[in-house]
């Protein structure tokens, strides 16, 4: 297949990943909700004081988020480490590192990818708020009603 095909063949997913991925979503969720929900109900001394700390737990949700960052940068070395090798107009050996679909299609278009990292604190500060307020709600009502 030629490369001009290749690029006019869009890439789906089949429905079978799809509802997996899904059914992932679904269960990892209940899982998070009711482990939280059962953290909420331990009994940390003798008196019977529930554990109560709603920012503790938003604080451990999102310290491991950020974990997914090393991941991510782990990935970034290893495709540039195998990245393919080619040769350009002056005979000066160039690395071509593999793109995803959509940043293939960017550059295509000559799109500016670039963006600054101080616009992703807006919606990370909504995040940081709304799973505080989430988490607090847990400790106030049923995980059903959650």
């Amino acid at each position: 297949m030629s490369e001009n095909e290749s690029q006019g063949k869009k890439e789906t997913v089949s429905p079978t990943v799809l509802y997996a991925i899904m059914g992932g979503l679904l269960f990892f969720g209940t899982c998070n909700t009711i482990v939280m929900k059962l953290q909420d109900e331990e009994k940390v001394d003798d008196k019977g004081t529930k554990f109560n700390h709603p920012y503790f737990q938003c604080a451990n949700m999102f310290v491991g988020e950020f974990m997914c960052l090393f991941v991510y940068f782990i990935k970034i070395a290893c495709r540039k480490y195998r990245a393919k090798k080619s040769v350009d107009d002056d005979g000066n050996e160039v690395m071509q590192i593999p793109l995803s679909p959509g940043a293939e299609q960017a550059e295509d278009l000559e799109l500016n990818t670039s963006i600054n990292p101080f616009l992703l604190a807006i919606p990370a500060s909504f995040d940081i708020c709304g799973s505080s307020l989430m988490f607090v709600a847990l400790t106030m009502c049923a995980a059903s009603v959650y």
